[in-house]
């Protein structure tokens, strides 16, 4: 039988420093859960036991990997926020602030002038936003290298851009001309905001106790 080739101690420590100078931002899971797999795959495939030959063949598929990983978490953030949205239109218990949110910018666009109904549209999402930032946002600095922390407050940039995106190019008067089409855009707005909030305090919670190892 065939002997199978075993990485050794010095290839293995030029790997980890490969990977570490060469993408410095990796966070350790992706880095450990990569090597893991480099090393699987070089001890099964090499012929020469050139490690150094067979990263330069594997540069695509590392950076493929990383990026991969890195994308998972937001992903998985995006998917929870749209679910978190959606139950604002079915849970009967989200019902009523989904109804009462309608009405209120209903009737501020009804009642003032389009400057003060965007004017309210915009006070609100940033006291939301604000508040995402303040109380969900994790800038503990053992966690900073933590995809789950990078990407954990993705979400709540969609409804600022949708705020200040209009008003920028002046298509704001366009969509306060109709008190329907306002009051459907502003609500989308604030209750994404709200989805978007509850969703990074829940996995702030989840995060910290995850990761509560690295604060002792």
């Amino acid at each position: 039988m065939e002997t199978r080739y075993e990485i050794t101690e010095k290839q293995l420590a030029f790997l980890e420093d490969y990977l570490l100078r060469k993408y410095p931002s990796i966070t350790d899971e992706t880095r450990i859960e990569l090597v893991d797999h480099l090393v699987s795959d070089f001890e099964k495939t090499t012929e020469n036991g050139n490690l150094s030959q067979y990263l330069s063949n594997e540069l695509g598929f590392i950076k493929q990997f990383i990026f991969d990983k890195a994308n998972t978490h937001q992903k998985s953030y995006g998917k929870q926020t749209w679910k978190q949205f959606y139950s604002f239109l079915t849970d009967i218990k989200l019902l009523p602030i989904t109804f009462s949110t309608l009405i209120i910018f209903y009737f501020l666009n009804e009642n003032l002038v389009e400057k003060w109904s965007w004017g309210s549209l915009a006070i609100i999402q940033l006291l939301i936003f604000l508040a995402s930032i303040i109380f969900g946002v994790i800038n503990k600095k053992e966690f900073k290298k933590l995809d789950e922390i990078k990407y954990l407050s993705t979400d709540i940039w969609l409804p600022y851009i949708m705020v200040q995106l209009p008003s920028s190019f002046g298509f704001d008067n366009f969509i306060m001309s109709n008190s329907f089409s306002f009051t459907f855009y502003a609500s989308f707005t604030i209750i994404y905001a709200i989805s978007a909030f509850i969703v990074i305090r829940e996995k702030r919670k989840i995060i910290l106790e995850k990761y509560k190892h690295l604060l002792n």
